[in-house]
């Protein structure tokens, strides 16, 4: 059994490169995290949730991601939640919270229902698929940050 301990997975490497700031990642990265965002507020509440909460801040972030990964059925779910915001969605919170007021009062509190429940079903695994896609880069930067093996090293 070796002492040598396991590389970070790439969930650990996103999670660390975030902590040192969201806007150093790369668009990629900025995408997989709003992604998580999406994932984690509607299974945890609805879309409404994910709106509500600064998380949605990163909404258009979150649809790039899965227009990028070819997640369709997730994009069109979240498509027709957006569709209610008309154009311009609101990255602003506050703006956003009034806008998500009068949209369920004009068609009630659970418009975000139907598409929620098809994110919740988890038709296509979205975090999954975008991590897949950094582990290569990343795994390309632990490799050249490794220091070279010492002779007789084997």
């Amino acid at each position: 059994m070796s002492d040598t301990p396991s590389p970070p997975s790439t969930w650990e490497i996103l999670e660390r490169r975030w902590r040192a700031g969201f806007h150093q990642l790369t668009e990629e990265e900025q995408q997989t995290i709003a992604l998580w965002w999406l994932e984690a507020e509607t299974m945890n509440g609805t879309l409404d949730q994910f709106f509500w909460n600064s998380a949605g801040d990163l909404a258009l972030v979150a649809r790039a991601g899965l227009v990028r990964l070819q997640q369709h059925t997730t994009l069109q779910a979240l498509d027709s939640a957006l569709a209610h915001f008309g154009p311009g969605y609101p990255t602003d919170r506050n703006r956003r919270i009034d806008m998500l007021e009068a949209i369920e009062a004009e068609h009630g509190e659970d418009v975000f229902e139907a598409p929620s429940r098809i994110i919740q079903d988890l038709p296509e695994d979205f975090v999954a698929a975008a991590l897949e896609q950094l582990a290569p880069r990343y795994a390309r930067e632990q490799e050249t940050a490794q220091p070279p093996a010492a002779k007789g090293d084997a």
